[in-house]
């Protein structure tokens, strides 16, 4: 059975699964070019049904990622909300900045009978309407619990072994009324131990402090990461209990969090307006950061003491918080330790299609599990219709050999942008949709971030390395898989012998780096490039950044990247086995 899973929430994406094989993935703001997209995936269904030869008559069932969808008419939700909002920056605050189905299921909240059914109702409505415009109206449909998926995810594609006793954690902003739960999982089975209401999210404080700070929410969370380290500790102390006094382990089961004020932690913004009207910006983020480690260390250490499993996966987007990741997989206490890449809404999806399989067949959930996360669109699909279009001032030729002339390049100091293959899923760039550069070269953080990424100065970049140095550059914790860190979901200790090879792609003040670690049947040809080019400079690491303007998705393919190329610093890019050249700048490049 062709299984085709969908969120339609924050982040958009769709996922196929194949009888047990996962065949295709791809979030909606790479093909509708806008970050972040919320809303019903259709484009994404339609190029996930078009790149695999189907038609909606091919798909069996559609596994939908909530039990309600608060998908909706959005001007008209506006519309009313602009007459319902108390104060002028109430409506600035949310209308403008935060997801749009969060704003619902607060009015909810507030007269929750009738309104509520009135919107479950539409929002079913409105996306039967999406499915029915996609010919998947007579489809059969299944929804399933928001961290249910979450757990599922985790589990089908983390878990170690299928025969194993396996602890599943969810943490995020929320999700059919829930901000986490805790799961214990074995043979294809998951069993819900605990689960925290919705108004004590952990992610909730960091996103509502996030848009105190002039951030945006369910976006801009790791910037405030970053710049946690820029303060000098001196004065975070107090934030960190402040917000303390506002969220903790509820004491009647460790394995919840319960929250200290009166009103929801979705709606702490006046709270903060309050009570740090005067805390520097990097002194609120340093205490953000130190209060969201120590909370989910002591939930995490409590779950494993309660049910007595140390083997721990993880999914939620709290967890998208590598530097709390590092602390979790140093914990003595965890035996194993893996978080689902990009572990957001976004791959909800992927929890929703798995567990309908196992579901199904109980026996198969062995067979089930994450290969690889290079399931898009592949970039050379429109590489001739690109090249027809060619843009002024670009020149290209053919490559014979491309790790090899990639790697030359780099070693020489030239900074390559590389879309090749199937497009990587997920928040993070993993080397198909990747802009490279040797990470000991002076000048390049300056370079990168002025010509190509225009983000804040403080924002680290990541190191990508093979498995077979991670040993020799890395701090590797005994907790985390064979396979490292594939995705990019973890932090390590960087090797102090060795860090000068990393320059650029290590964090400025703790030394750590968010690396991505490929093993040769991760990704051969990237791999085959990180090798050539430590054969020419004994280096073993390249600095990865993703291959988007800021402000952009990642590329999809040899438009986009073209696009990228013609209106930034970008001088070289590679596509396939085609190297595009902006010759106008060649000459200092």
């Amino acid at each position: 059975m062709i299984r085709l899973g969908i969120n339609e929430g924050i982040n958009s994406s769709v996922v196929v699964l194949d009888g047990d094989r996962l065949r295709y993935a791809v979030q909606e703001e790479r093909l509708r070019r806008v970050k972040n997209y919320m809303g019903f995936p259709t484009e994404a269904v339609r190029r996930a049904l078009a790149d695999l030869g189907l038609s909606p008559r091919d798909v069996g069932r559609v596994c939908l990622s909530n039990l309600v969808s608060y998908e909706f008419d959005k001007d008209s939700f506006l519309a009313e909300y602009e007459k319902r909002a108390r104060t002028p920056f109430e409506r600035l605050q949310h209308a403008d900045q935060e997801d749009l189905p969060g704003i619902a299921r607060r009015w909810l909240r507030r007269d929750p009978g009738a309104e509520l059914t009135r919107a479950k109702t539409a929002g079913e409505r409105y996306c039967q309407r999406h499915l029915g415009a996609l010919g998947l109206g007579d489809t059969p449909q299944v929804r399933r619990d928001h961290h249910l998926l979450h757990a599922a995810a985790a589990y089908f594609g983390c878990r170690a072994d299928h025969e194993r006793e396996t602890l599943v954690l969810t943490l995020d902003g929320g999700g059919d009324q829930e901000c986490s739960a805790v799961y214990r999982a074995q043979r294809g089975r998951l069993e819900l131990l605990a689960r925290t209401p919705q108004g004590n999210s952990l992610g909730n404080v960091y996103s509502t402090l996030t848009h105190h700070l002039g951030f945006t929410p369910h976006e801009h969370e790791y910037k405030l990461m970053g710049l946690a380290a820029y303060s000098d500790g001196s004065h975070t102390g107090a934030v960190e209990s402040l917000l303390a006094s506002y969220l903790d382990l509820d004491p009647q089961n460790p394995l919840r969090f319960k929250r200290k004020v009166p009103e929801p932690t979705w709606k702490l913004g006046r709270r903060y307006r309050r009570e740090l009207e005067r805390v520097r910006f990097d002194n609120a983020a340093a205490g953000l950061q130190r209060f969201c480690e120590d909370l989910l260390v002591r939930w995490v250490r409590a779950c494993v003491r309660e049910t007595g499993i140390g083997d721990v996966v993880c999914a939620g987007g709290v967890f998208m918080n590598v530097k709390a990741n590092k602390l979790i997989a140093e914990l003595p206490e965890v035996e194993r330790f893996d978080v689902f890449p990009s572990c957001g809404d976004e791959t909800l999806p992927f929890g929703g299609v798995w567990l309908d399989r196992a579901e199904e067949d109980p026996e198969r959930g062995a067979a089930l599990g994450l290969d690889t996360i290079y399931l898009g669109p592949r970039a050379e699909a429109d590489l001739q219709d690109a090249l027809a279009e060619l843009p002024a001032g670009v020149e290209v030729r053919q490559l014979s050999d491309p790790a090899e002339e990639i790697a030359e390049l780099l070693a020489r100091g030239t900074i390559v942008a590389r879309c090749c293959g199937p497009m990587e899923f997920g928040a993070r760039a993993l080397g198909n949709r990747s802009i490279l550069a040797d990470p000991s070269a002076p000048g390049v953080v300056h370079w990168l971030n002025k010509a190509i990424k225009r983000r804040d100065f403080w924002m680290p970049f990541a190191p990508i390395l093979r498995r077979e140095d991670a040993g020799e550059l890395l701090r590797v914790p005994d907790s985390l898989p064979e396979r490292i860190s594939p995705y990019m979901m973890h932090t390590f200790e960087t090797a102090p012998a060795r860090r000068e090879e990393l320059a650029a792609a290590v964090h400025a003040y703790d030394k750590t780096a968010r690396a991505q670690v490929v093993g040769r049947e991760d990704n051969p040809p990237l791999h085959a490039i990180l090798s050539a080019f430590k054969a020419r400079t004994g280096r073993g690491a390249l600095l990865n950044t993703s291959f988007n303007l800021h402000g952009y998705p990642i590329v999809t393919g040899t438009r986009d990247a073209l696009e990228v190329l013609t209106s930034s610093g970008l001088t070289h890019l590679v596509v396939g086995d085609r190297l595009f050249v902006r010759v106008e700048e060649q000459g200092s490049a």
